[in-house]
């Protein structure tokens, strides 16, 4: 809640991460977790968290009764919303595809998940996510964490 329009509201950043090794991506894991400390120890962000997934999940699969899998739908649903709200996509991010198993004689589709995805909550309102495409402009980890670092407001779209 603003007093006077001087208080800032409570910033917090959860970062969501592949927990196996990604080649090519280990060294950015690293940089984005000591940008997050800095961030924080800065005053710029209140707090983070870390949200550790795997590289795919199954859709509809054996594990959908599960918190794990209700949890990251759920994060993946509200992504989706707060994407529809700001007329941008998450498509270089999250994709869903179909896999075939000739040997079990399967099909089904899985959610792929970013190795790094970078959400920012002001008042526990989801304001952004990272990465994102607005247009033709693919706004990073590393857009998102430069507005943080400039305190200035998180740009959206456009």
């Amino acid at each position: 809640m603003m007093i006077n329009g001087d208080e800032k509201p409570h910033r917090r950043v959860t970062l969501f991460v592949r927990a196996d090794p990604e080649l090519g991506c280990e060294q950015q894991k690293q940089t984005v977790l000591d940008r997050l400390d800095d961030l924080e120890a800065e005053g710029r962000i209140d707090d983070f968290d870390i949200n550790v997934w795997t590289k795919a999940i199954r859709i509809a699969g054996p594990l959908e009764g599960t918190t794990y899998y209700r949890r990251v739908f759920d994060h993946f649903t509200t992504f989706q919303q707060w994407a529809v709200r700001e007329s941008v996509a998450l498509k270089s991010a999250f994709n869903v595809e179909s896999v075939d198993c000739e040997i079990t004689n399967e099909t089904y589709r899985v959610l792929s998940l970013p190795c790094l995805c970078l959400a920012v909550y002001e008042d526990d309102e989801l304001c952004a996510v990272y990465p994102h495409v607005d247009g033709e402009t693919t706004r990073t980890i590393t857009d998102g964490l430069d507005r943080l670092d400039a305190d200035r407001p998180l740009e959206y779209a456009g």
